[in-house]
């Protein structure tokens, strides 16, 4: 009798919610790439192991005497922390999932369909800010720049943000190219932008003409301008910021319009 009352009588434990799906596929894109040496390692230390080189060892003398000159280093190698961290965090597994057909597998599964596509950019952002981190850890330590909390601050919203542009352009690789091609196209696309636009050293004036066509130059504008850095700005913040937005959604575009398709 005692075990029957109890088999019937409903739980008083309150239900566990369940956690959502953006949350959950987040959480397992991080791990996916957090989990792999062959992304990780890269990614988060060879951006600083360069700036340590070339803003300390190679050209100490110069960034000690000249604050200006350490703030152009430092605002060079931290963008090509962000930046190159979002572009290889997104473009390789998109271009493998969608020729292994998970992503078909993916559209099957009862959850919201831009679940997978929000952590992959999620993904993207995160491991560009903890690229930056050490970066950062670093200037703020030697002081060489003199730049104010408030500064560093701005300067990082201003990079971490300056991710999504560059996610986008992962995306559209990868949903163009194959998964071993993938991260090839995107080395193409990605690493002239470096140094064609002026992110690493100053170009002779003949060459000015063509920075304005490279998403890291206008997001460089937009760092300096938001730590106040007025001797490295050449366009206003509001043409890099219009620049950034139309090359984010150019990529989109491409992306959506070729994933849509099947195949």
């Amino acid at each position: 009798m005692n075990t029957t009352l109890t088999q019937s009588a409903p739980s008083l434990a309150p239900a566990r919610r369940a956690p959502s799906p953006y949350v959950v596929e987040i959480r397992l894109e991080l791990l996916r790439l957090l989990r792999s040496p062959a992304f990780a390692l890269p990614m988060f230390v060879l951006p600083v192991a360069l700036y340590l080189l070339f803003a300390f060892a190679v050209a100490g003398e110069q960034t000690a005497k000249d604050p200006d000159a350490a703030r152009f280093m430092f605002a060079g190698f931290s963008l090509m922390a962000v930046t190159m961290a979002a572009v290889f965090a997104t473009c390789p597994s998109i271009a493998m999932e969608r020729e292994l057909g998970l992503l078909t597998l993916k559209r099957a599964q009862p959850a919201p369909p831009g679940a997978w596509l929000a952590a992959k950019i999620v993904a993207g952002v995160v491991c560009g800010a903890l690229a930056y981190l050490p970066l950062l850890v670093v200037t703020a330590a030697s002081g060489q720049t003199l730049l104010t909390p408030g500064q560093l601050a701005a300067m990082s919203a201003v990079l971490v943000a300056g991710a999504i542009p560059f996610c986008a352009m992962g995306v559209m690789v990868g949903s163009l190219a194959s998964g071993s091609a993938a991260p090839a196209y995107a080395h193409l696309l990605y690493l002239p932008g470096l140094y064609l636009s002026g992110v690493f050293f100053p170009l002779p004036q003949s060459m000015w003409f063509q920075t304005v066509v490279w998403p890291q130059f206008h997001l460089n504008q937009l760092v300096f301008a938001a730590g106040g850095v007025a001797k490295f700005r050449y366009v206003p913040p509001e043409m890099a910021l219009a620049a950034l937005l139309g090359f984010t959604v150019l990529c989109s575009g491409v992306a959506m319009w070729r994933l849509s398709r099947k195949g």
